[in-house]
């Protein structure tokens, strides 16, 4: 009796699945196989839906046998592996294996629990996330491909259950090449007949579709959900009824130019101004922020204020001002727009100065030429930190302001909020 370990360890896109063979003569076998992190979002629509096989959204109890994914060029030692790679006749040019297949002849011994589970659920389960838009009871078909009588059976279900409907797909014709098979096995019928796998979906929405190994070395490229009881898949049949994710690059590369935001940076585009009650700002180049020095005891627990007049178009803006928590003290900000309160926020305590870059944002602020945009802030102590005869003060330091456009002027917002 072989015993077998599977270990997973990443390699760039792709991972190295070794098998520690205890054997007296124990030997190291590698499997290239790329493992799947991408989302598709499948959806049923017209009674169909087409999957990539390789295309499942997580894998479990899979500590003795395990689905992976192969595509042209990946190879595997025949103890792995008892037959050719066939990637090159699969759509996509890749498709999963349950391996390692130790058993693809009868004469091969038969071990239930580890190359034979005839209970669907226990033993390499893989899901599958559908929207499916039309329920009732839907024709399993699937691509797969057997090269004899000892990896050609597979279980579906739904849900987390395993239905006797959906167990123990079966199959016979077409060896060495890639068949659809829709046939369930029976006692009277090993071979089954076609369109009796059949899975219900209850009702509208997002449900699950399993697979789970009934024997080692099936090879799965593809499958068909359909209620069409006429249907008759052929060749790659329909292309799969996804669409990817959009990632963070594909929406920077849509969106360019859409939002334009305005970055008036502190140093830069705003000027330190003396009003009554206010202290000055000075400059902290090496932060590129304004500040407020208070080593000066008569600049302490008092706000300092810059202006910037507005010079771009009017309309609507979310307005963010950034600013930099430190550790000696939360510091109060504030943002008018004319005299007319829009932000009040405070910083959240930190463990570590500057690191964290605190954002204060408000939407629906209205714009135009000329306008008046003055950013406050305070300088306070938490009294924690030790500094000559007293404790270190944080000093209220910001960086830049973000205006993102937000459409034409609908309504002033307004709050009213004044001083301090």
């Amino acid at each position: 009796m072989i015993s077998l370990y599977l270990q997973c360890l990443p390699i760039g896109k792709k991972s190295l699945y070794a098998m520690n063979m205890r054997t007296p003569a124990a030997a190291l076998f590698c499997l290239i196989a790329t493992p799947l992190f991408a989302s598709y979002n499948y959806e049923e629509t017209g009674g169909i839906v087409s999957v990539e096989a390789e295309h499942f959204s997580s894998q479990s109890l899979d500590s003795v046998r395990r689905w992976y994914v192969t595509e042209s060029g990946d190879v595997a030692e025949n103890i792995q592996d008892r037959d050719a790679n066939h990637a090159a006749t699969a759509s996509g040019e890749k498709y999963i294996e349950i391996l390692p297949d130790t058993r693809a002849t009868h004469s091969d011994t038969l071990i239930p629990g580890e190359n034979f589970m005839p209970e669907p659920g226990k033993m390499a389960v893989l899901s599958y996330p559908i929207y499916f838009n039309t329920p009732g009871e839907y024709i399993f078909w699937a691509r797969a491909f057997s090269t004899g009588p000892e990896d050609n059976g597979l279980h579906i279900g739904i849900n987390g259950d395993w239905p006797e409907a959906s167990r123990r797909l079966q199959l016979c014709a077409g060896k060495y090449t890639w068949t659809w098979s829709s046939a369930q096995r029976v006692p009277e019928n090993h071979c089954g007949t076609p369109r009796t796998i059949r899975v219900t979906v209850p009702n509208e929405g997002i449900h699950t579709i399993h697979l789970s190994m009934r024997e080692d070395g099936f090879e799965l490229d593809k499958f068909l959900m359909v209620r069409d009881e006429g249907y008759e898949p052929g060749g790659f049949d329909l292309a799969a009824s996804y669409e990817e994710g959009e990632t963070l690059a594909d929406l920077n590369v849509r969106s360019e130019g859409s939002f334009d935001p305005i970055i008036l940076t502190a140093v830069d585009d705003f000027s330190p101004v003396v009003l009554e009650g206010y202290v000055p700002y000075y400059v902290d180049k090496a932060r590129k922020a304004l500040a407020i020095n208070a080593a000066k005891v008569e600049f302490r627990e008092k706000f300092g204020a810059a202006q910037h007049v507005f010079k771009g178009e009017e309309g609507m803006y979310a307005l963010s001002l950034y600013t930099m928590s430190e550790t000696d003290g939360d510091c109060e900000y504030v943002v008018r727009i004319n005299g007319v309160g829009k932000i009040r926020s405070t910083n959240r305590p930190t463990k570590v100065d500057y690191f964290v870059t605190e954002r204060h944002a408000a939407k629906d602020v209205a714009l135009r030429p000329g306008d008046v945009i003055q950013v406050e802030s305070n300088n306070v102590t938490n009294g924690l930190i030790p500094e000559g005869d007293g404790t270190a003060y944080a000093r209220g330091r910001w960086s830049k302001v973000m205006l993102i456009p937000a459409g034409p002027i609908v309504e002033e917002q307004e709050d009213g909020k004044k001083g301090h």
